[in-house]
């Protein structure tokens, strides 16, 4: 990757594009955000080169590039801290006054809440038996939209996570997660605080969920996801 250092209105225009899905808003103050995210958790230039060079809203298609040359770039892009990092960035750039409904309409359904203070409640809302192994997707799909639900903010976060259940399933049982990790999964405990990595039984397990191609199918099964409608609507 390109060792020259990118200036910081390109990097600023380009992170905009990218965390904007697309929609820019056309606030400094915005992009100077995003810029100050990604310097600050320490990306290295050959890293904001390759973001400004794909000059992409897609997030997913800029992780998979940069993996290809740097793994740890990659991971750092797709992390939980500098994805929070973004999240404020785009409600200062988006929602300067607190009141533009345009804004808001660029945010996709988070994959996995934020962290909420209190204690996790880890008791499994399914019986799972731990001496039979977990055979097919659908005997996680309960499991882990119980425990992503635990999150919502609201009904409609809920409802988009019942549709996003299958894709969940799907995702979590090809990705090479241990027994183990399946049966935490099927089990599907209300955690509510707290995160779900925190809680696999393995440092494998738990890369395997921080790794930029499971963060991003995470996005894509709840982006994607369409909620039923209520009855009469």
């Amino acid at each position: 990757m390109s060792t020259v250092k990118v200036t910081d209105m390109t990097l600023g225009e380009a992170l905009d594009k990218l965390a904007l899905q697309g929609t820019e808003s056309s606030n400094k103050d915005g992009e100077a955000c995003l810029t100050r995210a990604v310097r600050k958790a320490g990306m290295p230039e050959g890293a904001l080169a390759h973001i400004v060079k794909a000059d992409s809203d897609d997030m997913g298609a800029v992780i998979d590039g940069l993996n290809k040359v740097s793994e740890d770039d990659a991971a750092l892009l797709a992390s939980r801290s500098l994805r929070e990092d973004f999240d404020a960035c785009i409600d200062r750039a988006v929602l300067p006054n607190g009141s533009s409904p345009k804004a808001q309409s660029h945010v996709p359904p988070k994959a996995a809440a934020k962290p909420v203070a209190g204690k996790p409640n880890l008791k499994p809302a399914y019986p799972v038996r731990a001496d039979q192994p977990v055979n097919s997707s659908i005997e996680l799909t309960k499991g882990l939209v119980s425990m992503f639900s635990s999150y919502a903010r609201d009904e409609g976060q809920k409802k988009t996570y019942a549709a996003a259940g299958q894709c969940l399933s799907t995702l979590a049982y090809n990705t090479g997660f241990s027994q183990e990790a399946l049966h935490f999964f099927a089990g599907g405990a209300r955690l509510g605080a707290g995160s779900i990595v925190e809680h696999l039984p393995s440092d494998k397990d738990k890369a395997i969920w921080r790794s930029p191609k499971f963060t991003q199918g995470l996005v894509d099964c709840t982006t994607n996801a369409t909620p039923t409608p209520m009855p009469g609507s």
